[in-house]
């Protein structure tokens, strides 16, 4: 009977994205942190996030055939963003797959995390998000996802002992389910794309009573990230605002006795957070000696194949078949960080072609930002929201889920609404 209520309810939710994709997509922004919840369908973990993301994809291809085949016609051509670059680092990692020593396995990992985040998470919403209104409702149910991680991390303070222990936000979970994960960074990493999705939000309204209450939920957001004790959320948030500032101190032409009162300022504000983060790395070693001991071994693997890597997915079962990672830290881990981990599994040429998709990025972002940020400020740090999440994938290991990539895609949609819309109109 649990089975086939399941299947009822996927049918049922099925049927309503048919009908209207746009919820789909923004019950996906909404979700988009609740990357800890988790089905077990007959042994295939599939988090609840994908789960959505793949009904609302469903309902889009049937969408699309049934307007093909009855010649409907279609508010949006088809269109394919980052299509090459995705290609090319595809391409590396199927050949990778094929000289890799479980090129059956590599492909299904293939299937599962770089094809499904390109369709699901950028294909998809892509293609769905056509005019500006779509876009600014996409922004806000991301941010309101945003906001309850914010909330979760504040209550996870309640019961701490502040005086024994090192006190710092972290998730939390209702009935063995932890909807954001079980690590800090997890809340930290989505943390760090929501606070600038605020000042998106903020420059898209007018209303100036809401405008006030976004710089109160931007200035908890920035502490809340200080809280999570988060190397990675803290060297990411410095970088987001380092970029931010230094763009508008250059267009306002500050004087530079501004800049160092202002710096001075913030160090005295950070200088006690910072001996406490001191305090609290001495206390979390284990991690420091975990990582180096993942880098050396990771070092050896790359160097006994530096070109295709050992094949993509076998990261963890290259850790789990080292005895000296499992007797001194237990089960496997994935790579805390891209570079690691591409190189290993997909080697220099797999590593090449993500760092293509980069370049790639930074420089629609660098001229975007320089050719229509004027007269529309949330540009820049919708860019830096995205730039927040892949950035912090230096450390972690989200780099194939969505709640990196979405954000990214909502910045490449606003350039070509962007562009469409001051795109020169034809003299008649």
């Amino acid at each position: 009977m649990w089975t086939i209520f399941v299947i009822l309810a996927l049918v049922l939710f099925l049927a309503i994205f048919l009908v209207k994709p746009l919820i789909g997509l923004y019950l996906m922004a909404f979700l988009l942190p609740v990357s800890g919840w988790s089905f077990d369908i007959y042994g295939f973990l599939l988090p609840l996030i994908d789960l959505l993301a793949l009904l609302v994809l469903t309902a889009f291809i049937l969408r699309t055939v049934f307007f093909f085949f009855f010649n409907f016609s279609s508010k949006q051509p088809i269109v394919w963003p980052l299509f090459f670059p995705f290609a090319v680092f595809l391409f590396f990692n199927i050949l990778s797959a094929i000289f890799s020593s479980q090129p059956f396995s590599s492909l299904y990992y293939i299937a599962r995390w770089p094809v499904f985040l390109y369709f699901a998470y950028i294909f998809l919403p892509y293609n769905l998000i056509i005019d500006g209104r779509i876009l600014k409702r996409t922004i806000t149910a991301l941010l309101a996802g945003a906001s309850v991680v914010l909330i979760c991390g504040y209550l996870s303070l309640y019961g701490q002992d502040w005086h024994n222990n090192l006190y710092q936000l972290n998730t939390i979970g209702w009935w063995g389910i932890y909807p954001f994960g079980q690590n800090h960074n997890l809340i930290a990493e989505f943390l760090n794309i929501g606070i600038f999705l605020i000042l998106v939000l903020k420059a898209l309204i007018k209303h100036r009573g809401f405008k006030r209450l976004l710089n109160i939920v931007f200035i908890l957001t920035a502490f809340a990230i200080i809280l999570t004790f988060s190397r990675a959320a803290w060297i990411t948030l410095l970088l987001q605002i380092l970029i931010y500032v230094w763009y508008y101190l250059r267009i306002k032409n500050y004087q530079s006795k501004n800049i160092i009162i202002t710096t001075i300022i913030l160090l005295l504000i950070l200088s006690p957070l910072g001996w406490k983060m001191d305090q609290f790395q001495q206390d979390n070693a284990g991690s420091t000696a975990s990582r180096r001991l993942l880098t050396e071994i990771s070092w050896q693997a790359f160097l006994a194949k530096p070109y295709l890597g050992q094949g993509s997915g076998q990261y963890v079962s290259l850790i789990s078949h080292n005895i000296r990672f499992i007797a001194k830290f237990g089960s496997p881990i994935d790579s805390h960080g891209f570079l690691q981990k591409i190189l290993v599994e997909n080697g220099i040429f797999g590593l090449a072609a993500w760092l293509f998709i980069m370049i790639y990025l930074i420089k629609i972002s660098y001229e975007s930002v320089k050719k229509y940020q004027t007269g529309n400020p949330w540009l820049l740090p919708l860019f830096l929201a995205g730039a927040g999440g892949l950035f912090f994938q230096f450390f972690n290991t989200s780099y194939y889920q969505g709640k990196i990539w979405l954000p990214i895609t909502l910045a490449l949609v606003a350039v070509r609404l962007l562009e469409k819309k001051y795109e020169p109109k034809p003299s008649k």
